[in-house]
């Protein structure tokens, strides 16, 4: 059970530190909403990929690639809410798209009324991908872990963990000199 203890605890270091990134950005667009002119587009676009690679590397390695397959094998009782975390995921996916085809081109020519338009409409989609990452987390954490303890058993977790730390050592390996935890 030790290794159910890793896999879970692992879950929750990154969903805090995914949570941490969405906080941020959110902070940004919050703070400049009736000053856009003042968002620095290289913060926010940094901010972005940040949180992007975090949450989208996380949730394809850990989430959709190891735990969702597990709870999917374990019960059928999973299926609505492994669509529905299945059609969040997308729907992020999708708005992510678009806020990084948009980011540049909205903050070209910050003097345009049109322009003005356009960095509104881009932290609103930003506000979206955060809030969709927020309900995907929150999901997670109050519907599909609970879940999967509950269905799960310790063979499953063994190999969810053993995954999870196969996903690790490759990691640290093409990133010599971090740590292999979260």
């Amino acid at each position: 059970m030790l290794i159910a203890t890793y896999a879970l605890s692992t879950l929750s270091v990154e969903q805090k530190k995914e949570r941490s990134f969405i906080g941020r950005i959110q902070n940004t667009l919050h703070g400049n909403a009736g000053k856009l002119h003042d968002i620095d587009p290289l913060r926010l676009e940094s901010d972005l990929d940040q949180l992007s690679r975090f949450s989208e590397s996380r949730h394809q390695r850990r989430v959709a690639g190891c735990l969702m397959p597990a709870v999917r094998r374990a019960t059928d009782e999973a299926d609505a809410l492994l669509a529905d975390l299945e059609s969040l995921g997308q729907t992020g996916s999708e708005l992510l798209r678009y806020v990084r085809h948009s980011l540049r081109p909205a903050f070209a020519h910050s003097t345009t009324h049109d322009t003005h338009g356009a960095i509104q409409q881009l932290c609103s989609s930003m506000e979206r991908y955060c809030q969709n990452l927020l309900q995907r987390l929150a999901k997670e954490e109050q519907e599909l872990l609970p879940l999967a303890r509950r269905v799960m058993s310790g063979d499953d977790w063994f190999a969810v963990g053993k995954a999870f730390l196969a996903s690790d050592a490759r990691r640290a390996e093409r990133t010599p000199g971090k740590a292999l935890a979260v």
